[in-house]
């Protein structure tokens, strides 16, 4: 029966029948017509040249002549106007793959930022999208991803770096010639949710009793830093005495301790650029740093060759970085002795927060004390206590109005 090569009978784009064959030979990129007899198919045959070191050949099939000549076309018009052959077959959770692999990771970027980068992929992208093709993904698919994951309640942090992980993913894929255009390019980030979790810090009363239970150990001076400048646990274990400046009464921020997994502790940049930064400290945390220093340099003398100077502010007890997770566990313990609910250090932060605005400092100055790149997430984390702050402000007003009424 006339047609039936499966091996790839062509036919130009005017053969009525499949029994009249094309003359001549295809460019790369064009594409073969041919009958498959078996699937009772037009087959349209694209080819994408060499890759791996492998020519490979993707074929396409159509009931209708027709649809098999139009694709032919597109294929033809594509190859004119510069535009790369994209392989229809390929999943977005195996260029991602990719990307992480040959890209992400060899990167100079933060280790913890590249773990970070493998948490969203795996736990959040891959399992949503990873089946879609990469050329057939739309902008549309992307946006709804985002709010779905408002709606589940994620922040708009999370939110934030899932959109900035898919526009770099797929922007790789644009510079491969996977695909032609990146529809993560105009993607919204919604607006999230309340955050399920409150806020958790430590009142005046209880601020106190925790610094009073902690005045007998060694690291008295990191937390009353914590409490009082609202630094991250990180940051305050990757300070130097270097960073102090006593004259000046500041403390510079620049570097971050973290447990990154699969690689282990690392010190590295802050959080972010607006992490970098210089901190006006109060008279008290001046008073605490120096008395801290003598301290130190005392077991230091103690503890004899077993120390190891990386002139760390706040090290291990042989002068090493301290492990962040050990403060976590020195913190339980002191909440425990004080009578106070298991809290982490990050409570501290939150503490130093609301006292400053509690106190009349304004947002943009409380901003930067924390080290947040934008104002808005300031206020994201702090809408309750801004509404407590607020609702306080206006009985207070409220029992002055009576006062004044029965005068």
């Amino acid at each position: 029966m006339a047609g039936q090569d499966a091996a790839g009978d062509e036919f130009s784009e005017d053969t009525p029948s499949p029994a009249r064959k094309s003359r001549g030979r295809r460019g790369q990129g064009e594409g073969s017509i041919y009958w498959r007899e078996d699937r009772q198919r037009w087959v349209v045959e694209i080819d994408y040249g060499f890759v791996s070191g492998r020519r490979k050949r993707v074929p396409r099939y159509f009931k209708t002549q027709e649809e098999a000549i139009e694709e032919q076309r597109k294929a033809r018009q594509a190859k004119s106007e510069g535009i790369a052959n994209l392989d229809r077959r390929s999943r977005f959770g195996d260029f991602l793959t990719y990307w992480l692999e040959e890209i992400v990771k060899p990167s100079e970027r933060a280790e913890s930022t590249k773990s970070n980068y493998r948490d969203m992929v795996n736990n959040h992208i891959r399992p949503a999208l990873g089946k879609h093709r990469l050329v057939e993904l739309k902008h549309e698919d992307l946006q709804r991803f985002l709010n779905r994951k408002a709606a589940d309640g994620y922040s708009t942090s999370t939110m934030r770096t899932l959109r900035t992980v898919l526009h770099q993913a797929l922007n790789e894929a644009v510079i491969t010639e996977k695909i032609t255009r990146n529809v993560a390019e105009t993607l919204r980030v919604p607006k999230a949710r309340k955050p399920k979790r409150k806020v958790v810090a430590l009142s005046k009363e209880d601020g106190l009793r925790l610094l009073e239970e902690a005045k007998s150990t060694r690291l008295y001076a990191l937390y009353v830093l914590l409490a009082m400048v609202g630094l991250r646990r990180g940051e305050a274990l990757a300070l130097r005495w270097s960073d102090f400046d006593e004259s000046a009464s500041t403390l510079r921020v620049a570097r971050q301790v973290t447990r990154v997994r699969g690689v282990g502790l690392m010190v590295g940049p802050t959080k972010s650029q607006a992490g970098q930064r210089t901190i006006a400290l109060p008279a008290r945390c001046v008073e605490v740093l120096k008395a801290h220093r003598t301290a130190q340099h005392a077991h230091r003398e103690s503890v004899g060759k077993r120390w190891k100077e990386h002139g760390l502010i706040f090290p291990s007890t042989v002068g090493t970085h301290m492990e962040p997770r050990g403060l976590n566990t020195h913190m339980s313990k002191l909440c425990k002795r004080a009578g106070l609910p298991h809290l982490g250090p990050h409570a501290l932060r939150h503490t130093a927060a609301t006292m400053a605005y509690a106190l009349g400092v304004d947002w943009k100055q409380i901003q930067a004390m924390l080290g947040h790149t934008m104002l808005s997430t300031t206020m994201d984390i702090y809408v309750d206590m801004v509404d407590t702050v607020h609702k306080d402000a206006a009985s207070k007003l409220d029992a002055w109005f009576d006062s004044e009424s029965s005068a």
